[in-house]
């Protein structure tokens, strides 16, 4: 593989219209449609972008990986997990969309650079690592 050859496609999220998607930083074409009502940055892959009121996630080709379905949900960090809240419950899905911490929690939040999350459970706030285990 030539590494000299290879582009890194940068995508910004762009507001067009008063609707947002995504255009390549470098040609200004447009590579994700402009079809949501709020669009985050990419983050390990994936973009948080909002329709009607409920929150998904898109890949870099404009594919919705993850339905908006969520309300509200967080941006993936480097663990891979993502929080997001459906129903009144909070939790933590991969980046397939797939459950890896319950939604049990009344609140929660994005991994930090530690590796804990911030979540609140019946009053009480406090932190969990990526296996959903509360720590100091």
């Amino acid at each position: 593989m030539d590494t000299q050859k290879m582009k890194v496609q940068k995508l910004v999220p762009t507001e067009y219209n008063g609707k947002w998607g995504f255009i390549d930083a470098v040609t200004g074409k447009e590579v994700v449609p402009f079809i949501y009502d709020y669009a985050y940055a990419f983050s390990v892959g994936l973009a948080l972008v909002r329709q009607n009121g409920w929150w998904g996630y898109v890949d870099k080709t404009g594919k919705e990986v993850i339905p908006c379905i969520y309300n509200p949900a967080w941006s993936f960090t480097k663990t891979g997990l993502a929080a997001v809240c459906m129903e009144g419950k909070c939790g933590f899905i991969d980046q397939t969309g797939k459950e890896v911490i319950p939604f049990i929690y009344d609140d929660a939040r994005y991994f930090n650079k530690d590796g804990k999350a911030k979540v609140k459970l019946n009053g009480e706030t406090f932190f969990i690592d990526v296996k959903g285990n509360r720590v100091e």
